[in-house]
């Protein structure tokens, strides 16, 4: 009997821990200040501007067939708030399809120009097929 009591209570702390959690992580805990929401202009790219970017095609890894290569974005943020900012980088092909894409972040301050340099791979019998790059930045968490 002893031991079922048991059982019974650590099962009333689970139900317990998880409406707590529930309401911490739900909009009450918001509407009562517990915790911050980003709003909506903190993901705003619109003020994140690109100046320059570019690639440059290392070494080649023949045991595995692929080619290491860096990549490069200049941007600079135009609003007066601190953004992290996340740079998604892609070599295209003339058909304007990705061949090979990366993603690095990071934090900008207000109207700051910063670049972040980047390197990944690309399999090596796709490198003459790239014709063109593009960068699309985004504000915030990744997505």
């Amino acid at each position: 009997m002893f031991l079922s009591s048991v059982i019974l209570m650590k099962g009333r702390g689970k139900s317990v821990l998880f409406f707590v959690l529930f309401f911490f992580l739900s909009d009450f805990g918001v509407a009562l200040g517990l915790f911050s929401v980003a709003e909506a202009g903190d993901r705003d790219a619109s003020m994140i501007e690109v100046l320059e970017h570019g690639y440059r095609i290392d070494e080649t890894w023949e045991k595995i067939g692929k080619t290491k290569y860096y990549w490069k974005v200049t941007f600079q943020n135009h609003s007066n708030k601190r953004k992290r900012v996340f740079a998604y980088y892609s070599l295209l092909s003339e058909k304007g399809l990705s061949l090979a894409r990366n993603v690095s972040n990071r934090y900008v301050g207000p109207q700051e120009t910063v670049e972040i340099v980047g390197d990944s791979y690309i399999m090596t019998q796709n490198v003459p097929l790239i014709v063109d790059s593009h960068v699309k930045l985004k504000v915030g968490f990744p997505n």
